[in-house]
C-alpha cells in the first residue's frame, strides 16, 4: 500500500482503521504500507518500522557515473567536485528522485541552481523541452504546438487545482476537463466540444509518455508521478497568480508545508507573503486569553534571563520548553527547533546557564526517569549560578530525601523521589524559576497550541530558506516571535 501519506484527511482515519483490519484478519499475510516520513503520525503496532535509507556518497558516485557514462564520463567526476562544494545541493543529492534532476540541470549547465525550487525548474525544464528532442521522439502535433511556457501553465493549474481539492489521484475524464478548459482560450484551438474532447486526451496522453510527470495509476486513475511534483507546480501556479491570501488559508495544514516552502523560494521578494503568514499565526491563539496569558509568562521569563542570546530566541526556549514538558499533545520530542532557528545551540547549552539549570529541573520533575535524586545532586555539584536561596532550598529537600530514604513505609527506591518531595520541588521551581507550570488546557486549546507551533516553525524555515525577504521584515518578524498579543503595540506588526 504506496503513499499513506496522500491519503485525504478527512478519510484517514477510515484508512488506518481498515489497514489494521485487514492485516489482523489476514494476520498470515505480509503486508507493506510507504508514507514519506515528515507526514507520518500513526504508528501500527504489530508492523516493523523500517526507513527507506537516503544514497549515501558511494552510491551517488555509482549513479552519476552510471548517468554520465556514454555521454560524457569526465563530466561525472565534476558531478561529484562540485557537490562536495555544495553542502545543501548535496543533501538532495541523496535522494533518487532529486538527484536524478541535479544529473538532468548539471548535465546541461555543469554547475547547480542555488534553491531547491530553482532545481526543480531547470529540471523540469528539461524535461518539457528536451528530453524526447534528445532521443529523437516526435509528439503529436496538438501537444507540440504548446510552448515550454504553456505546458508549465498547464501542468500548475491541474496541480493546484487538484491539490486543493486534497485530491493525489484524478479520474482521466476530470484532468481532460480541466486541460479542455484550458487550451479552449489558446489562440489556435479547436473549440468545437467533440475536438475539444480528443485534443485533451491527446495531451494527456504525450503528458505521460513524453515526460512521465503525469501516469495512469489504474484504469482512468492519474496522478502526478512524484508528489513533489504536484507541490512544486502548485507553488509555482501561486507565485503567477500572486494567490497569497489563498495560501496562508492553510497555515496550519501539514500538507502544505513544502508548497509554503516552494512559493517563497520563487518569489522575486517575499516579505508579503512572510508578513502575512506571521499574521495568520499570531491569530492562531490571540483571542485565547488562557494561553495568551502564558505567553505573557514567557515573556516575562525571558526579561529576567541574563544571556548573549536574543529575547526571541530565549522566548522561543520557554515557549517549546514548555510545550514539551507541559503537554504531550504538541511536542514529541524536543529539539527547540524554534530557538536553534533563531541561534540557539543545543550542543553548548550549558554556556547559557540559566537555560541549563532550567532545562534539567523541568527534566526531573516532569519525567519518570528513575534516577531523579541522582540528578538533583548533579545539579547542586554543577558549576553554574544557582540563586542563592534556591540552592539552599534545594539542599534541604536533598537532605530531607536522604532522611525518608530510610524510612520503611517510603517503597518506590532510593534513586527516586518520595511524592511529597516531588510537589516541593515543583513549587521550588514556580517560586524561583518560574517554570513547571501545569498547562490544564483543554483538547481544543491543545489543537490550537499545535497549531501555533507547526506554523511558527514552518514561518521560519521559510525565513531560513535560500528567499529574498528584506532585512526589515525579517528582523521585525524574529522579534514578535511567540510574542503575546499584549507587547505588539511597540511592533510595525501591531
Amino acid at each position: 500500500m504506496d503513499g499513506l501519506d496522500e491519503v485525504r484527511e478527512e478519510d484517514t482515519k477510515r484508512v488506518l482503521r481498515q489497514i489494521r483490519d485487514i492485516s489482523e484478519q489476514f494476520h498470515n499475510n505480509q503486508f507493506v504500507i510507504t508514507c514519506r516520513i515528515a507526514a507520518k503520525e500513526y504508528t501500527f503496532e504489530r508492523f516493523t518500522e523500517v526507513e527507506v535509507a537516503d544514497f549515501d556518497e558511494e552510491q551517488i558516485a555509482i549513479f552519476a557515473q552510471n548517468w554520465f557514462r556514454l555521454s560524457d564520463p569526465v563530466k561525472a567526476e565534476r558531478f561529484m567536485h562540485k557537490l562536495e562544494d555544495n553542502e545543501p545541493i548535496k543533501e538532495l543529492a541523496s535522494s533518487p528522485l532529486l538527484l536524478t534532476l541535479l544529473c538532468l540541470v548539471f548535465g546541461e549547465s555543469a554547475d547547480f541552481p542555488a534553491n531547491r525550487s530553482e532545481l526543480y525548474k531547470e529540471g523540469l525544464d528539461i524535461l518539457l523541452k528536451k528530453w524526447d528532442t534528445k532521443r529523437n521522439i516526435e509528439r503529436d502535433q496538438v501537444y507540440k504546438n504548446l510552448s515550454l511556457h504553456r505546458k508549465v501553465d498547464l501542468l500548475s493549474q491541474i496541480a493546484l487545482t487538484t491539490f486543493e481539492q486534497k485530491d493525489y489521484f484524478f479520474k482521466q475524464k476530470t484532468v481532460e476537463t480541466y486541460i479542455a478548459t484550458f487550451i479552449y482560450n489558446l489562440r489556435d484551438a479547436h473549440t468545437e466540444p467533440k475536438e475539444l474532447e480528443l485534443d485533451s486526451e491527446i495531451i494527456l496522453k504525450s503528458i505521460e509518455a513524453q515526460h512521465g510527470l503525469v501516469v495512469e495509476r489504474a484504469k482512468g486513475i492519474y496522478s502526478f508521478s512524484h508528489l513533489t511534483f504536484q507541490e512544486y507546480f502548485s507553488a509555482r501556479e501561486i507565485v503567477a497568480n500572486s494567490a497569497w491570501n489563498s495560501l496562508v488559508k492553510h497555515i496550519t495544514e501539514r500538507r502544505w508545508q513544502e508548497v509554503f516552502l516552494l512559493t517563497v523560494g520563487m518569489m522575486r521578494k517575499a516579505d508579503d507573503l512572510v508578513l502575512l503568514m506571521k499574521d495568520k499565526i499570531d491569530v492562531i491563539i490571540s483571542n485565547d486569553e488562557y494561553l495568551q496569558a502564558f505567553l505573557v509568562k514567557i515573556y516575562e521569563k525571558s526579561l529576567s534571563i541574563k544571556s548573549r542570546l536574543s529575547l526571541s530566541t530565549i522566548r522561543s526556549f520557554y515557549f517549546e520548553h514548555l510545550l514539551f514538558f507541559g503537554s504531550d499533545y504538541v511536542l514529541d520530542s524536543l529539539n527547540y527547533n524554534l530557538a536553534s532557528a533563531l541561534g540557539f545551540n543545543l550542543s553548548s547549552m550549558e554556556l547559557e546557564e540559566e537555560l541549563f539549570l532550567d532545562h534539567w529541573l523541568t527534566d526531573i520533575i516532569e519525567t519518570s526517569n528513575s534516577n531523579r535524586h541522582e540528578a538533583l545532586t548533579w545539579i547542586l555539584e554543577l558549576n553554574i549560578y544557582i540563586q542563592p536561596e534556591l540552592r539552599k532550598a534545594l539542599q534541604d529537600l536533598q537532605e530531607q530525601v536522604i532522611q525518608l530514604e530510610t524510612q520503611t513505609n517510603w517503597e518506590d527506591g532510593k534513586d527516586n523521589l518520595p511524592p511529597e518531595c516531588e510537589i516541593k520541588l515543583r513549587n521550588l521551581a514556580i517560586k524561583y524559576r518560574k517554570i513547571c507550570y501545569n498547562l490544564e488546557l483543554n483538547d481544543y486549546q491543545h489543537q490550537l497550541l499545535s497549531y501555533y507551533y507547526e506554523a511558527n516553525n514552518l514561518l521560519l524555515n521559510c525565513l531560513n530558506s535560500d528567499c529574498y525577504v528584506s532585512r526589515e521584515v525579517r528582523q521585525e518578524i524574529e522579534n514578535t516571535l511567540v510574542l503575546p498579543i499584549s507587547e505588539f503595540k511597540n511592533s510595525q506588526l501591531q
